[in-house]
């Protein structure tokens, strides 16, 4: 019984071995299952894990892959087929049923179309760039605060954007040139480009001509002596007969006109004659030219502010041409911007004038010389600071003596037989420069006026009695003079003609800020110079109120002390003047000095002269009549 039982557990034990070995083979899959996947993936082309996976869900998309770099396309459905593209610029290859590989052989543009199992198309546009990922990392480490982007076009190399300093485009395409043989140089410079320079050439020549000389002649009947050092005159003609006869000497007469004075004592038998010329001349030039010129970053600029004068110009065959040289002042400039605030400046300024007195004459037609003051130079410097750009001091000191020997050495007497001159010249020459960066003014920022707007054309009783050849023109109505300008056009510092005449005792008020031109600066130029102009004029019209100036503060105007406020002043008024009742017409009131009945409410309001009140908050450069 006992080997029975072992028996049937032994064959149990089997029988649940080959269940589980059973059960184990039928879930592994089959050997040549596996050898079947595996010969398959060695046939598909691996996808790198850095290779951009790009999803094609749109009908049409626009992608760019650079030259030798592979892209991944997905789809949403399994793809059938692709065609349409150009094998010599993309290669296309299978990674699984919805991912394709596409790379780039060389620059170009192609279109891909997938088609998938849905029967959808879908249109991919590649173009394939070249690659110039290298110029562009250094571009972007080296130069830092320029934007520029350089890609591939063919065998050459573009390169575009925007750079903070101007010499920057030169380092740049210098080093593009390294990797291309040819640079397309596309590269601008940030930032405002426009350059006002001004200009100041300064002169000052002075000169001091000290002369002293005496010429003479002496005669009679028996003969003459003539002394003539120095030239002032000369002898003529000279007759020396026998006796009975009587010698002569005669002067040129054109001779004569060197002479600064000159006297003559005659007797019976004796002449004597003397000519002086005692001069002490003095000279004082004095030249400012201010020319400034507007300039583009890089192009030339030139200014000429003079004329052109004609020059006779010998040709072949005994003819004649004619050339024209400018004279003048004249500036020629080209700015260079460079960064930090900083610009490199090439200039030429000139000043030349038309000098007769080194004239040539030929043929009846007198050419000029010219007096030239120029320099050319280049300099570096910041905008707005001011740079002498070239100086001279000159001091010429030129002695002549002209005597006779022995006798011009005499002292004294030795003036009568000699000639000085002396002369002295010291000249002076200072040449700036200041650069300034500039952009154009909007509409509203044009300021009205200009030179010649404020004044007007006098009539025949103000020019031909009073000789004023201009006046300041007030009164006049502009419709165009700029938005919301309404009512008449008043002059800044002018009052209108057109305001009610007031006694000599009344100041007018300051008119209304709508009925006054946009207002100056109280610190500007223009303001202070249009003062000094319009007030003497405006005080020698004919029939005018005298004009005064009327200050400007910013203070609240002072009250004057009243009877509540001063004690000794309202014991002082009760002893002067009765008190008079007030009445609710003219009841005081602390916000209107001034008080005035309803009917006068539209009345130009009032001030006693001389109250202090009517100097303080005017306009800036205001100038109004006391008297009509």
């Amino acid at each position: 019984m006992r080997q029975l039982n072992l028996f049937n557990f032994r064959l149990n034990a089997v029988g649940l071995l080959l269940a589980l070995l059973t059960i184990a083979i039928a879930s592994s899959p089959p050997l040549f299952a596996q050898q079947q996947q595996q010969q398959t993936a060695q046939q598909q082309p691996s996808s790198n894990i850095n290779e951009p996976l790009v999803p094609i869900t749109a009908h049409r998309t626009d992608l760019e892959v650079i030259e030798k770099f592979a892209k991944v396309l997905e789809t949403k459905n399994r793809i059938v087929r692709v065609d349409g593209f150009d094998p010599v610029i993309l290669n296309v290859s299978a990674l699984t049923p919805n991912r394709i590989r596409i790379s780039g052989l060389q620059q170009g543009v192609t279109t891909l179309v997938i088609y998938d199992e849905s029967g959808a198309n879908l249109s991919v546009e590649i173009f394939v760039k070249g690659d110039s990922r290298t110029l562009q990392a250094i571009i972007d480490r080296k130069f830092p605060n320029s934007s520029i982007e350089a890609f591939k076009v063919q065998d050459a190399v573009a390169l575009r954007g925007w750079v903070s300093h101007p010499e920057h485009i030169t380092q740049i395409v210098e080093i593009a040139e390294q990797f291309y043989p040819k640079v397309l140089n596309q590269m601008k410079v940030g930032g405002v480009q426009q350059v006002l320079l001004k200009v100041k050439v300064m002169e000052a020549q002075r000169s001091t001509i000290r002369e002293l000389g005496m010429n003479f002649t002496y005669l009679n009947r028996n003969g003459f002596v003539n002394s003539s050092p120095g030239g002032i005159t000369n002898l003529d003609s000279v007759s020396l007969p026998f006796k009975p006869g009587v010698p002569s000497a005669e002067i040129l007469p054109s001779s004569i006109r060197n002479a600064t004075g000159s006297f003559a004592v005659i007797g019976d038998n004796n002449i004597f004659s003397s000519y002086i010329t005692a001069l002490r001349t003095e000279n004082l030039l004095k030249i400012l030219a201010e020319p400034e010129v507007l300039a583009l970053n890089g192009r030339p600029a030139l200014l000429l502010s003079g004329g052109e004068f004609p020059i006779l110009v010998p040709q072949s065959l005994g003819t004649v041409s004619i050339q024209y040289k400018p004279f003048g002042v004249q500036l020629e400039a080209v700015p260079v911007v460079l960064g930090g605030g900083s610009l490199r400046l090439e200039l030429q300024p000139e000043v030349s004038d038309r000098d007769f007195s080194n004239a040539v004459t030929v043929n009846g037609i007198t050419v000029p010389a010219l007096t030239v003051r120029r320099v050319n130079t280049q300099v570096e410097m910041k905008f707005g600071q001011t740079l002498m750009l070239a100086g001279l001091i000159s001091t010429k000191q030129a002695t002549t003596i002209q005597k006779i020997p022995f006798l011009g050495e005499l002292p004294y007497i030795g003036a009568a037989f000699s000639r000085k001159r002396s002369e002295d010249s010291e000249t002076e020459v200072v040449i700036t420069v200041t650069p300034e960066l500039v952009a154009p003014l909007d509409e509203g920022q044009v300021p009205q006026g200009g030179p010649g707007r404020f004044t007007d054309t006098p009539n025949d009783r103000e020019l031909m009695t009073y000789g004023l050849v201009e006046v300041p023109k007030v009164g006049e109505r502009c419709e165009t003079c700029g938005p919301s300008q309404s009512g008449p056009y008043i002059v800044p510092g002018l009052k209108s003609s057109s305001s009610t005449a007031t006694p000599s005792t009344i100041v007018p008020p300051v008119p209304n800020a709508d009925q006054l031109a946009p207002p100056v600066a109280p610190d500007s130029d223009q303001s202070a110079r249009s003062n000094r102009v319009i007030a003497p004029i405006a005080a020698r019209r004919p029939g005018s109120p005298a004009v005064r100036q009327v200050g400007f503060d910013d203070s609240p105007p002072k009250k004057s002390p009243t009877a509540e406020t001063d004690p000794r002043r309202s014991h002082a008024s009760s002893k002067t003047a009765p008190r008079q009742p007030a009445s609710a017409n003219n009841k005081p009131s602390n916000n209107n000095p001034n008080p005035r009945s309803p009917a006068d409410s539209n009345a130009t309001p009032t001030t006693q002269a001389g109250s202090k009140s009517t100097s303080k908050n005017r306009k800036p450069g205001l100038i109004e009549p006391t008297a009509r």
